[in-house]
C-alpha cells in the first residue's frame, strides 16, 4: 500500500513539474515591402533644405553644433535609405557645412535637375525635458523632431513627412531646487543621444516609403511529438520542419491537428509566406480555440 501511494505521489509530482515547464519561444522576423511606392519605374528624388538654421536663436554655440550634427545625420540617413530602394536615384543639394537654404522654387529645381520628387527639409528641433521627479532622483528625456515635405508634380502637390521620438536619459540625483537648476542636462552635452534620435525620427518620417521588419517572439507547444520539428525550427531548417509537421494535420485528435497547424504557421511566417501562415493559424484556431493562433492571426492581419 505504501509503495502504491509513493508511485501515485511520484506521478503527480511529475505531472506538476511538466505543467510548470517554462514556455519556449522562437524569434520570427517578417520583412514587409514599403506601404507606398514612388513610381513603378525609375525615380529621381531631389533632396533640398528649406530650413533656415540662422533663425534658431534659442540655441547657444555648443547646442547649435549638436543641432547641426543632428540635421546632417537626418539628411544622410534619408539619402542612404532612399538610394537602397529599387530604381531610385537621389540628388542631394543640402549643404551640411554652411546649411544654406535652397531659395529657388520647387518647380524650378525639379525641372533643372529632372526630378520626379523633391524632398525638402522643413524643420529640425531637439530638446531635453524633465520626465519625472521623486525624493531621490530626476528623470529626463531627450527628444528630436524632423519635418520634411515630399513634393510631386513640380511642387503642385505635397505630403508632410514628420517624425518625432524621445529617449530616456540616465536618472540624476535630486539635489534640491538650486542644485537641480545647475545640473539640468542640455542638448549640448547629449550629442550622442540627439544624433541617434535624429536617425530614428527620420526613419519614422519616411516609414511609408521604406521596407520594414517586424519581429515576434512566438510561443511554442512543447509536446514530445513536436520536439523533432522544434529542433529544426530553431536550426532554421524550415523545409524539414514542414515535412515533420504536415502528417499531424491528418491526426484524429483535433488538439494535435490544431497544434501542428499552429507550428506550421510559425514555419511559414519564418519563411516570409504571410498568407500561408494566416491560413494555417486559422486552421489551428478553427480546430481548437487557442490564444497562440489567435495572436498570429491578429498580428499578421493588421501588419
Amino acid at each position: 500500500m505504501k509503495t502504491k501511494i509513493l508511485k501515485i505521489t511520484a506521478l503527480i509530482l511529475l505531472g506538476f513539474l511538466s505543467a510548470c515547464e517554462p514556455t519556449r519561444f522562437v524569434s520570427v522576423p517578417v520583412e514587409y515591402s514599403a506601404r507606398t511606392l514612388f513610381r513603378p519605374d525609375s525615380t529621381s528624388i531631389l533632396l533640398i533644405n528649406q530650413f533656415d538654421l540662422s533663425q534658431q536663436t534659442r540655441y547657444n554655440k555648443r547646442q547649435l553644433s549638436v543641432i547641426k550634427s543632428g540635421i546632417t545625420t537626418s539628411v544622410k540617413y534619408a539619402q542612404a535609405q532612399l538610394v537602397q530602394l529599387s530604381n531610385v536615384k537621389v540628388i542631394n543639394l543640402i549643404d551640411t557645412m554652411g546649411f544654406v537654404i535652397n531659395k529657388d522654387s520647387v518647380n524650378y529645381l525639379a525641372l533643372k535637375y529632372h526630378a520626379d520628387f523633391v524632398l525638402a527639409l522643413q524643420a529640425f528641433s531637439a530638446g531635453i525635458d524633465l520626465g519625472a521627479i521623486d525624493n531621490s532622483t530626476l528623470s529626463y528625456n531627450s527628444n528630436v523632431e524632423v519635418h520634411y515635405k515630399l513634393f510631386a508634380n513640380g511642387g503642385v502637390i505635397y505630403k508632410a513627412l514628420d517624425g518625432s521620438i524621445n529617449q530616456a536619459l540616465t536618472d540624476l540625483p535630486n539635489m534640491g531646487f538650486f542644485g537641480n537648476l545647475i545640473m539640468t542636462p542640455g542638448i549640448g552635452g547629449n550629442r550622442k543621444s540627439i544624433v541617434s534620435l535624429a536617425e530614428q525620427a527620420t526613419k519614422m518620417a519616411l516609414q511609408d516609403y521604406l521596407p520594414y521588419t517586424i519581429t515576434h517572439n512566438r510561443p511554442l507547444y512543447n509536446d514530445d511529438w513536436l520536439q523533432p520539428a522544434i529542433q529544426q525550427i530553431y536550426a532554421g531548417n524550415f523545409e524539414k520542419a514542414d515535412t515533420l509537421l504536415k502528417p499531424f494535420l491528418k491526426d484524429a485528435n483535433v488538439k494535435t491537428v490544431s497544434k501542428a497547424a499552429y507550428m506550421l504557421a510559425i514555419v511559414y511566417e519564418s519563411e516570409g509566406d504571410v498568407n500561408l501562415a494566416i491560413d494555417l493559424a486559422q486552421q489551428s484556431y478553427d480546430k481548437f480555440n487557442n490564444v497562440y493562433a489567435e495572436a498570429i492571426l491578429n498580428d499578421l492581419k493588421t501588419e
